[in-house]
């Protein structure tokens, strides 16, 4: 049986490995300690928080196909939140979601759909694979110096700037992927003691240095304690990704603070979490990146717009061009 190795336990990588399992013998690199990527939830103090994808849409028929047995045993439900749509500080539009599309979130937490996904596939985790080298097949080298052998065939499915710093030069897709800029993106995490008087569930908001602020708690299957999820907005993560937390908190929280008519400061917990590559700067679509004499792969949600479903189809569309190359 031929051996697959996979570079990441996002969306991307845990679809691709339960489709090829059966036919292959699949191992999952993941350099954190859980499988998910930006399916992510956190557990602190008794407060949860959704940090990375806030929820998702379902809009290609093999992704709606893909998300039924999920839905039918209660892993995704529909979120529809009194959503609105901030200017500055002030709300310019409320949105109907409930009468919309719909959107959707992983049960309990964002990350059970990752876990569901995990189930019977071989996850490598806290491992971090920093070199590629290939003779008649393909060695990966861990940032520990371990060794990982005889892999036929190597998928990446890390954003666009890590996989370059992994993928060699000769990889016939390596200067199409180098191209693809990507932006960051700070989630910060409140969680209060009480339930704050808000107007909204859920906003997007522009002018302003937030560009996304949820009531986290009010998703189904959530736990009672209030808790808020605020992003960044992009040009503010570019200008401070490196500068000191504690201070990027706190300039968050005040301006948390400032929309929702409430001294967000008297949050009981608060933490901040910085996503280098949450985004692509250009929302484009590309073809699989599959290299058929080097045995190489890359795909990850960057390949079709960066949503949760771009992630799904850029799998998809990997997995098919890898069945008819290996078939």
């Amino acid at each position: 049986m031929k051996k697959i190795a996979i570079i990441g336990s996002g969306l991307s990588g845990l679809t691709l490995a339960k489709w090829l399992k059966t036919d292959f013998e699949v191992t999952v690199f993941e350099k954190a300690r859980g499988a998910g990527g930006r399916l992510a939830t956190r557990r602190e103090e008794n407060f949860q928080f959704d940090h990375g994808a806030q929820y998702f849409t379902a809009r290609t028929d093999a992704f709606k196909r893909f998300l039924e047995p999920f839905l039918d045993n209660g892993v995704v439900q529909q979120w529809a939140p009194k959503h609105v749509q901030i200017n500055g500080t002030e709300i310019e539009h409320e949105n109907h979601w409930a009468r919309e599309e719909p959107r959707y979130v992983g049960v309990p937490g964002m990350n059970s759909v990752a876990k569901q996904l995990a189930q019977n596939i071989q996850i490598e985790v806290n491992t971090k694979i920093t070199s590629l080298l290939r003779h008649d097949k393909w060695q990966l080298t861990d940032e520990d110096g371990k060794i990982y052998e005889n892999y036929d065939w190597v998928i990446s499915t890390l954003p666009a700037p890590q996989a370059i710093e992994l993928l060699p030069p000769e990889f016939d897709s390596y200067q199409q992927i180098k191209n693809i800029e990507m932006s960051g993106c700070f989630s910060l995490m409140l969680g209060f003691d009480k339930a704050l008087p808000m107007k909204f569930e859920a906003a997007h908001i522009s002018n302003s240095d937030l560009s996304w602020l949820a009531v986290n708690s009010h998703k189904p299957g959530r736990q009672n304690l209030f808790t808020l999820m605020i992003h960044s907005s992009e040009a503010y993560a570019a200008n401070n990704m490196d500068a000191n937390r504690e201070r990027v908190m706190q300039h968050l929280i005040q301006k948390t603070s400032e929309i929702i008519g409430y001294d967000a400061n008297e949050a009981v917990h608060k933490t901040i979490h910085g996503w280098r590559y949450a985004n692509n700067v250009v929302r484009a679509s590309h073809p699989a990146f599959i290299d058929r004499d080097m045995n190489l792969g890359a795909c990850g949600d960057w390949c079709v717009g960066g949503r949760v479903e771009g992630a799904f189809t850029s799998a998809f569309n990997l997995f098919n061009a890898l069945k008819m190359n290996t078939a």
